[in-house]
């Protein structure tokens, strides 16, 4: 797969709430993520624990959007628009940029700004 074929396959999954089956797919065993300019975990399974935690705290999540990902070489980014509910707080909304770094045809990173 191009590194525009993961992103456009990665928005798809991820449209469809299928977050864990998008990292299952998409995401190398040493995948790294970092949320804003915080430190960083790495592995797969910490990414799937610090995403489940994450998930658990959500009463439900309303809506999201992608913008159309904008790719150059091995990175692309996109614009996500949530619209959720967090347990035992109010309805609210956030947008963020993600930028994902492909290797071999895996993400091998994932960097959110809020």
């Amino acid at each position: 797969m191009t590194t525009k074929q993961i992103a456009h396959r990665l928005i798809e999954l991820c449209q469809n709430k299928q977050f864990s089956e998008a990292r299952k797919e998409l995401y190398a065993e040493n995948a790294v993520n970092i949320e804003g300019n915080k430190e960083s975990i790495t592995g797969l399974k910490a990414l799937e624990e610090k995403v489940k935690n994450w998930h658990n705290s959500i009463e439900e999540i309303h809506n999201i959007t992608f913008s159309e990902p904008l790719v150059t070489g091995s990175f692309f980014s996109i614009a996500i628009s949530w619209d959720l509910t967090y347990k035992g707080k109010e309805r609210r909304g956030w947008e963020e940029i993600a930028v994902f770094g492909v290797k071999d045809q895996k993400v091998v990173l994932e960097q959110f700004f809020y």
